[in-house]
């Protein structure tokens, strides 16, 4: 990670020098060298250099009437309001963009813009927008021969089929996209399938299958100095300990996940790590050795965790932490409270279409009506036997 730093570093240390032996004679050149310095901000995932620095090769662009420049600043921009859950602003940029290269003719920015659109969809759960948007965008690129155009949206559509449960239809496009990447040697996309596919194997439960796939491609990232897929594959090996009932192991991979979101300030990756340690403590409480004062954590976490979801519009995840903290008043037996958070999550759920954390919710609100009409009956026969 550190050797891919420092090629970044040493790129910018060339850059300054070009902008300093350049002065203000070239207006293009200076305005080049701020895109570029913009860039390796954005790779080196300090966004606020990053937008700042293309805010300004942006304007620098303008007063030089260079639309080409100006469209590739918007769409930077775009990418990293993306990358910090700024969708409203995301959009707004990325479709600004869009408009700007289809004006001049530039169908490949045009078309990497239709699919950084179809991707904010996908991130916001609207499924069958993002796949509209995708296929489209897949076809433009197979239409002007961007394999690695190509090779983005197969993988993005079969991460669509795996949210959405389709398990054989994610592991042919994920497959897919992974050889493409493989064969223009592109490292990182290649593991974030590999990533992608073991997360198939978690959901199916095929623990052994998924962790070993989620180490070979953290390794990967570490070699290449992916910080946001080392913290996403800690995550999930982080959730694959708390499934098989390692809470220790579980808990410190969750909170090195948590800090190396942090670091690069993924609130969305934040709000799972906070999420899934909630859930983590709620678990806990099922072992009788350490339930004194879990629930008090358990319900922090999660209650931290959907405010940080509903901040970035990430409906799903605020429906899950609704959910887990309706078991974690239904198991302190405060059953109003619970019945409260279920029916906001069966809600929330129903919104966005998912059925299985509906239909959960409404068992849940089922066992917990059933156990109200138990203790009514058993205080009836109380009374009863004390008359």
């Amino acid at each position: 990670m550190l050797i891919w730093n420092a090629k970044w570093i040493e790129a910018e240390d060339e850059v300054r020098k070009i902008e300093k032996n350049n002065g203000f004679n070239h207006k293009n050149i200076t305005a080049r060298c701020s895109q570029k310095l913009g860039h390796i901000h954005q790779m080196l995932a300090r966004y606020s250099e990053a937008t700042e620095m293309l805010s300004k090769a942006r304007t620098q662009f303008e007063d030089i009437g260079d639309q080409l420049g100006v469209a590739q600043c918007l769409q930077s921009l775009g990418q990293i309001h993306n990358m910090q859950n700024r969708y409203s602003e995301a959009t707004e940029m990325l479709s600004k963009a869009k408009s700007q290269f289809e004006q001049i003719g530039d169908q490949l920015g045009a078309t990497q813009c239709l699919r950084s659109l179809g991707q904010i969809y996908q991130m916001k759960d609207r499924y069958s927008e993002a796949t509209e948007m995708l296929s489209k965008a897949k076809s433009q690129f197979e239409g002007i021969g961007e394999q690695l155009g190509v090779a983005q949206c197969l993988r993005s559509l079969g991460n669509i089929h795996r949210m959405q449960a389709k398990h054989s239809e994610a592991t042919e496009m994920l497959s897919k996209a992974k050889a493409q990447f493989e064969q223009i040697g592109d490292q990182q996309g290649a593991a974030q399938c590999l990533c992608s596919l073991g997360y198939i194997h978690q959901m199916q439960g095929r623990y052994s299958e998924a962790t070993e796939m989620l180490s070979k491609a953290k390794t990967q990232f570490e070699e290449i100095g992916h910080q946001l897929g080392v913290a996403q594959c800690l995550q999930s090996l982080g959730d694959i300990h708390k499934m098989q009932d390692r809470y220790s192991e579980a808990t410190e991979m969750l909170s090195k996940a948590k800090t190396q979101f942090e670091d690069i300030s993924d609130q969305r990756g934040v709000a799972q790590c906070l999420q899934i340690l909630g859930d983590v403590y709620r678990m806990h409480l099922g072992d009788i050795h350490r339930m004194q004062g879990r629930y008090g954590e358990a319900t922090e976490m999660l209650s931290k965790a959907k405010i940080q979801f509903e901040q970035i519009g990430h409906q799903l995840g605020a429906a899950w932490c609704l959910q887990c903290l309706g078991i974690i008043h239904r198991m302190q037996g405060r059953y109003s409270e619970a019945t409260e958070m279920f029916s906001k999550a069966k809600i929330q759920f129903e919104e966005i279409g998912n059925q299985r954390g509906a239909s959960q919710c409404l068992q849940s609100l089922a066992k917990i009506q059933s156990l109200e009409e138990d203790i009514g009956k058993t205080e009836m026969l109380s009374s009863v036997t004390l008359e």
